[in-house]
């Protein structure tokens, strides 16, 4: 996993079953349904932690934006 410095503090304070969650939470465009993502980067985007992975039915591009 590649996180930045910022996105990485912020991802150490989420409680582990709320990142389970959420990793169980990401939408798939590719299968259009509600997907676990398997995480593989984190950055901040504006006000928003974008976590950044791929469908683990699939394979496409997944991005989960959190609100901090």
């Amino acid at each position: 996993m590649t996180f930045t410095t910022e996105a990485q503090a912020i991802w150490d304070q989420v409680p582990e079953a709320t990142r389970v969650r959420l990793l169980d939470s990401g939408f798939c465009a590719h299968c259009l349904a509600t997907r676990h993502m398997e995480l593989a980067e984190g950055e901040i985007r504006g006000k928003e932690l974008a976590l950044i992975g791929k469908c683990g039915t699939c394979g496409h591009r997944v991005v989960r934006l959190i609100e901090i």
